[in-house]
């Protein structure tokens, strides 16, 4: 329970360091960037998105205190850069992003890049999912829409965090180990330890 509890501790810590607060703040800009210009619309509430890469990446490098933290400030800045409709911000979405910035952070942050790599990236990407895109967005989504209801809209969400399940875990695997050793030669190997 100790070493469960000092994740959050060391997590917490990490804002101290500048190489956190400038890593996380281009990890930001990169979720923005990726979440505006490289998005694959699918009907009017279903997307998908490869911006996940940069919040699990702040997750893994920081833990689950600057994740959430991150997540939070992704959801206001993608709500800002690209509301293009006017519509209004609704928090619950801030919320969804704040829950999968501390999942990303619980599950890999001092992981290393061995073989139960893998194993963390698949637990991180089926928690994300179920909470936050399946039951969290959907919810959020039918109550600000009003389409159908969540029954109703559940269904296609799940087909597609299906189909794009496998393929997002192999996109962790590979982006996150690159992300870790660019990282280590920038910045050494002081923090990132496990």
């Amino acid at each position: 329970m100790k070493r469960f509890l000092s994740v959050f501790s060391d997590s917490a810590k990490e804002l101290t360091h500048t190489s956190c607060i400038v890593m996380t703040g281009m990890l930001i800009a990169v979720y923005v960037l990726l979440s505006i210009f490289v998005q694959i619309p699918i009907g009017e509430t279903i997307k998908i998105s490869f911006s996940f890469l940069a919040l699990a990446a702040i997750g893994m490098l920081y833990g689950p205190v600057p994740g959430a933290i991150a997540g939070a400030i992704t959801d206001i800045l993608g709500f800002l850069a690209a509301n293009k409709t006017g519509g209004a911000y609704h928090p619950g979405f801030t919320l969804v992003q704040v829950t999968a910035g501390f999942i990303y952070g619980l599950c890999l942050y001092k992981a290393q890049t061995g073989k139960f790599f893998p194993v963390r990236c698949a637990a991180a990407k089926i928690l994300v999912d179920i909470i936050c895109n399946l039951l969290m967005n959907t919810y959020f989504i039918s109550v600000l829409y009003g389409t159908g209801g969540f029954v109703a809209m559940l269904p296609p969400r799940i087909v597609k965090n299906v189909i794009m399940l496998p393929i997002d875990i192999v996109l962790l695997c590979v982006v996150l180990p690159a992300i870790l050793t660019a990282y280590r030669k920038i910045f050494g190997n002081k923090r990132i330890t496990g």
